[in-house]
């Protein structure tokens, strides 16, 4: 059939379009079974990204798992899977009303620090054990530093979807988890830069203080000049009745792809520009409400399962053995106790409720995807091996499976879902 693109675009066309089909597949029959059996829809999306790769589908029909997802084959689905990503980051931004963060200010920078530090030290003391098991290629000193950053990482794109499908968005809880999650993602990518530095040196912390000045100042810039700039715009072209327009719809779009690219340019992940995006029209809530409308189906519901699927498909779970399940378990309890352990500890002595600090308690200890991005680094980087990338991927999935059951056990014991915060 003759088509106006050349033969090899529609061959890449066509095998794009079937692993698509597969991801979807996939992704939603899982999540559909996982909803069933009262887990979140998201989690059943990643463990089938990770069934589609070497841990499953590529172990039982390796000749079929290479025709459909052939390392060779179109490198258009990595791309597709950020945009997803990045457009998803503007959504979760956009559901939280930031305002009710001011008072609390000082539980998201004490529980931010304290879940990043915490990690970190009880790293300090399992890493030689680790190395004993799966010693590194290169430095010690890199190898538990990433080790650490790998516990205390939180996911807030699988936090966000979770909070969403729980309906605990407008909630105090809500706010304060994806707040203090994306908060403490900050300081861990900051942290990377001096890992990278010890790993292939020279460090160079000029590097790290021109990334700290750069993020605070579009933040800055966003939250003032962005926040005038949108609601100018929203005057004069913002509305089509009670729908946003085209041209709004265009200009917020444009926004967004321009502070992606810009913490992207800083070196602190694009899904920073993204969220923050988000958190500038978040304001507005009339606007945001209507965006989201417009945006979230296709969103939610293609691209982001398309992330999460694609990223489970670079895990490797067969080089587990032996030993090794062992310190799959142990570094879940450890990583547990410093992250999700510690943000409940400072949210009881914050006086939050035991609901309150359960449910914050979960969230904050949710890895999601984030870990397999920041893992798939320090394979690139020398820091860690194989065996140990699949160690600290075994224990993300685990710590993701026990939120959904822990923010219905805090919903149980008084957790007030959107509309029903206690005042």
């Amino acid at each position: 059939m003759q088509t106006a693109f050349s033969a090899s675009t529609e061959e890449t066309l066509v095998h794009l379009l079937l692993q698509v089909a597969v991801i979807l597949t996939a992704a939603k029959g899982l999540g559909a079974v996982f909803v069933r059996i009262g887990q979140s829809r998201s989690i059943g999306e990643i463990l089938a990204g990770v069934m589609l790769g070497p841990s499953l589908f590529g172990w039982l029909a390796p000749d079929v798992a290479a025709a459909v997802f052939a390392p060779g084959g179109p490198s258009i689905l990595p791309w597709l899977s950020h945009i997803g990503l990045v457009l998803a980051l503007f959504i979760i931004g956009m559901e939280f009303d930031f305002r009710g963060v001011k008072p609390h200010i000082g539980k998201v920078a004490g529980t931010a620090v304290g879940t990043l530090l915490a990690p970190l030290a009880l790293a300090s003391a399992l890493a030689p054990w680790l190395w004993s098991l799966a010693p590194g290629p290169g430095s010690t000193t890199a190898y538990t530093l990433f080790v650490g950053m790998t516990m205390a990482i939180t996911a807030i794109p699988i936090m966000g979807r979770i909070l969403m499908e729980l309906e605990l968005t407008r909630t105090r809880v809500g706010v304060l988890g994806i707040t203090t999650g994306a908060f403490k993602d900050l300081l861990t990518w900051f942290l990377l830069v001096v890992v990278v530095g010890i790993a292939r040196p020279p460090l160079d912390l000029w590097r790290v203080v021109t990334m700290v000045a750069s993020s605070a100042a579009l933040g800055v810039v966003a939250l003032t000049a962005g926040r005038r700039l949108i609601a100018a715009f929203q005057r004069r072209w913002g509305w089509d009745g009670a729908r946003p327009s085209g041209s709004m719809i265009a200009f917020l779009l444009v926004l967004l792809v321009l502070q992606a690219a810009a913490t992207a340019w800083i070196g602190i992940f694009a899904i920073f520009g993204a969220f923050l995006a988000g958190v500038v029209v978040s304001t507005d809530r009339r606007l945001a409400h209507a965006v989201s409308d417009r945006l979230h189906d296709l969103t939610i519901h293609l691209f982001l399962p398309i992330f999460f699927t694609y990223t489970g498909l670079r895990c490797d779970l067969s080089v587990l053995e032996g030993s090794l399940w062992l310190a799959m378990l142990v570094v879940t309890a450890v990583g547990s106790l410093g992250s999700g352990g510690v943000a409940w500890a400072l949210a009881r002595g914050s006086g939050l409720s035991r609901a309150e600090s359960l449910a914050l308690g979960a969230l904050i200890n949710t890895p999601g995807l984030m870990v397999l991005i920041l893992l798939n680094m320090g394979l690139d980087l020398g820091v860690i091996p194989k065996e140990l990338f699949a160690v600290l991927v075994g224990s993300a999935m685990l710590r993701n499976l026990a939120t959904t059951p822990l923010l219905r056990r805090a919903r149980a014991a008084g957790l007030p879902a959107d509309g029903a915060e206690a005042a």
